[in-house]
């Protein structure tokens, strides 16, 4: 009897879990009208989509989205933020323990109302973003533009001077930094 239980408890656990990942959030008023009122707004880092959904922990794979893309956020949930972009309907998939921010946080720091001021990065940098990729000689805040925030569950403070992205699901790449500029890319 006692093990029948523990499956029925289990069960309704794992309900309880996709429901949950479905659930609505509250967002601010203002985040509630960009949305409502199908506002255009700009990506403000790179991204990678691969079957309609990107993942938040930025793997770098698909089809590249750069930074400054005009979308359009049509759906937000707990986890999942879906926007249009060039006639398709993406999903933006957030993966909180590895992420270690919400999905309301996710999208403050993903999309904006304002395009990203390219020109305080040179032209080198520049280049590299356009690209979604990252080069020697790159500030902190260029490739955080280019890629993305790295993943939190690996990189817990941006202040760290080594960064781990993963390139897909298996593999990882490490920027290391010097004085704030990247100073060796390990594969």
């Amino acid at each position: 009897m006692k093990v029948i239980n523990k499956v029925k408890v289990i069960g309704l656990a794992l309900i309880a879990l996709v429901i949950s990942g479905c659930a609505s959030v509250q967002l601010s008023s203002q985040q509630q009208a960009l949305i409502d009122d199908s506002t255009t707004l700009y990506t403000q880092v790179g991204m990678w989509t691969e079957k309609g959904n990107v993942i938040a922990t930025n793997y770098k794979r698909g089809e590249h989205i750069p930074v400054n893309s005009q979308v359009v956020i049509t759906d937000v949930n707990a986890s999942t933020i879906t926007f249009s972009y060039a006639g398709s309907s993406i999903t933006l998939k957030n993966i909180e323990k590895f992420t270690k921010v919400d999905v309301v946080t996710l999208m403050t720091r993903t999309f904006s109302a304002e395009p990203v001021n390219l020109t305080k990065f040179n032209a080198s940098e520049k280049t590299a973003i356009e690209k979604g990729d990252v080069v020697l000689g790159m500030s902190k805040d260029a490739v955080i533009t280019s890629r993305g925030f790295p993943p939190a569950h690996k990189t817990a403070s941006l202040k760290l001077d080594s960064w781990r992205f993963w390139q897909n699901r298996f593999g990882t790449i490490v920027y290391k930094f010097e004085q704030g500029k990247v100073s060796k890319i390990v594969d």
